[in-house]
């Protein structure tokens, strides 16, 4: 639709008006979910050592790479902004700079409807770096020779995750190794990389349950940023009548677009935006959604993540006969809650829709990237007593109850989640018969 909009347009009318004054570093730290691993990744590679210990096993789940919007939106973003778009090109009073009108000319959606959420090619450079890095930084544990025996890698039944631990592996093995290397046969549900496919209450009451949104519907309907982010985008496109939908779709493509592209510029829809405030807002409604389908705002969301916990230990045993090296590669929805579980990014309060202004811990941007990664790496020392090193996003994390940023005894560890290790999925998740008929 919207190249029938262009063909009408032969020039852009000289524009008077100054560009965003939004740098394309604010708009990456601002995109939530769809934040790009670069902004978050650690590139100090030297390996961790600690006197007297020797790292011997490590368990990690990374979500997939950077990808494609699903089938829905690519459809609605190549409708709805085509038409918008050429709304912008045609009308001579639109706010934006010259650069900016230029770009915004020769946009096009690149994304196809049946490439939905594949991973894209700059997501696989961040599994290829992320393996790279942590062998350096843990060369004995993870070396380039592949086995069976020693290596463990594991994705969910989609193209993104396959891709994503294909590349994974050409980090630590190179190409030419790939066709050696084993993997079990991809579940859609599966209990320990998407537990949460399994669990019918939290479904049922999390997932689909209107009352889970409260706090997002209750910021869009009542906070004066809404009307404010409306007006300075209704400003800057002078398209009168744009609904939040079309803005949010706005900020969509921005996130997207601007991921993908890791050397260029960002993405000319997030030219719209004049305000770190705007990104912001989008960035909270995000936050507010995740934290309760997701993360803090049910017991039960992030008390099902046991499967993965129970998995965890059971592999770091140090007499354990499962390889030494374990990746699972999954979700957003499994990082956030495995993080919810572990009590990280934990604030002192109830994030609600009167929060926009709290500091807070639990922020999508900052803790759930693309590729986002959680690694627990067993120590083995010279006192007899097994410790672990936890780290998320490649850098080291303090589990609570743990001593600060340092090794933390297996047992101590164990104690922390004494209730996961006995982990009664079946009695956390599944509605009792009354429940079911009601």
């Amino acid at each position: 639709m919207f190249m029938c909009c262009l063909s009408v347009i032969s020039s852009i009318p000289d524009s008077k008006f100054p560009c965003s004054p939004l740098t394309r570093e604010e708009i990456e730290n601002h995109l939530s979910t769809k934040t790009p691993y670069r902004v978050r990744q650690n590139l100090n590679e030297e390996p961790i050592t600690f006197e007297d210990c020797q790292p011997r096993r490590i368990w990690s789940v990374i979500r997939h790479g950077t990808r494609n919007p699903g089938k829905k939106d690519i459809k609605k973003i190549k409708k709805v902004l085509g038409k918008h778009q050429g709304k912008i090109l045609n009308n001579p009073d639109v706010q934006m700079c010259q650069k900016e009108l230029e770009k915004m000319k020769s946009w096009y959606f690149k994304a196809q409807p049946e490439q939905e959420k594949f991973l894209v090619p700059i997501g696989e450079d961040e599994l290829i770096e992320l393996a790279e890095r942590l062998q350096k930084r843990f060369p004995a544990l993870l070396t380039e020779d592949y086995s069976q025996k020693h290596y463990l890698f594991k994705y969910t039944a989609t193209q993104r995750t396959l891709k994503s631990a294909e590349s994974f592996c050409t980090g630590l093995f190179g190409r030419h190794k790939l066709s050696q290397v084993l993997y079990p046969s991809p579940v859609h549900k599966d209990p320990i990389l998407r537990f949460y496919k399994l669990c019918t209450r939290w479904k049922n009451e999390v997932d689909k349950n209107p009352e889970a949104t409260v706090e997002v519907d209750k910021f869009i309907e009542t906070s004066p940023l809404i009307e404010e982010l409306l007006k300075e985008v209704r400003g800057v496109t002078q398209i009168k009548d744009l609904s939040f939908d079309d803005v949010s779709l706005m900020y969509k493509v921005c996130g997207y677009e601007t991921a993908w592209n890791k050397y260029g510029e960002h993405s000319p829809w997030c030219n719209v935006f004049r305000t770190t405030q705007s990104l912001q807002v989008f960035e909270f409604i995000e936050d507010l959604d995740y934290y309760y389908i997701d993360g803090y705002g049910f017991e039960i969301t992030h008390k099902q993540a046991c499967p993965a916990i129970k998995d965890l230990f059971e592999h770091l045993e140090p007499t354990s006969t499962h390889p030494n090296a374990t990746f699972y590669f999954t979700h957003s929805g499994t990082v956030l809650k495995l993080l919810s579980h572990l009590g990280l990014y934990k604030d002192d309060f109830v994030l609600t829709h009167n929060d926009f202004d709290k500091k807070r811990k639990f922020e999508t941007s900052k803790i759930d990237a693309f590729a986002s990664n959680i690694q627990f790496v067993l120590y083995e020392c010279d006192d007899g007593e097994p410790k672990v090193l936890t780290m998320h996003q490649e850098k080291v994390v303090t589990i609570p109850g743990c001593p600060e940023d340092s090794l933390c005894k297996l047992s101590t560890l164990k104690n922390i989640f004494k209730e996961s290790l006995e982990c009664d999925f079946d009695g956390i998740c599944q509605l009792n018969q009354s429940e079911e008929s009601s």
